[in-house]
């Protein structure tokens, strides 16, 4: 599958295509279910777009055997004492948030998701908050 263009299927299918600023060169293919990147991809770009601040921006790239999708905001990012729990089931980041919209399910899913490809889903600090989903087997067309 051409991983630029799942992406920007994502984001047209969820309006979001004028709001975020991509990097999508084409004919960067991987074996993939596209429906779970499709979750993956929506659920880090929605979430930059809630809890972050513009520009947000995807970019994908290959990288030797490997491709790397980001995600990156210009908010206020993730402190790091989150940083390592940001993954797990049910964390929410601000404590305010605790009855807010969300399960607090979302980055834990998409990092499954992420495994369940051979691959993973990172995040670090920006400006911002910046989160990479490696996938394994990258096959320029």
């Amino acid at each position: 599958m051409d991983v630029g263009a799942a992406v920007a299927a994502c984001l047209r299918s969820r309006g979001w295509s004028s709001g975020v600023t991509t990097d999508l060169p084409p004919d960067i293919r991987v074996p993939l279910d596209p429906r779970r990147l499709d979750v993956i991809v929506a659920n880090l770009v929605g979430n930059a777009l809630r809890h972050g601040a513009p520009p947000v921006t995807v970019r994908v790239r290959a990288t030797g055997q490997a491709v790397a999708i980001e995600v990156a905001d210009h908010g206020p990012g993730l402190p790091a004492d989150v940083l390592p729990h940001v993954f797990e089931r049910f964390y929410k980041a601000d404590a305010a948030r605790a009855r807010s919209e969300g399960s607090g399910l979302g980055l834990a899913i998409a990092r499954e998701n992420a495994l369940l490809h051979g691959g993973d889903l990172t995040v670090a600090p920006g400006p911002g908050a910046v989160f990479t989903l490696t996938l394994p087997g990258n096959r320029p067309s």
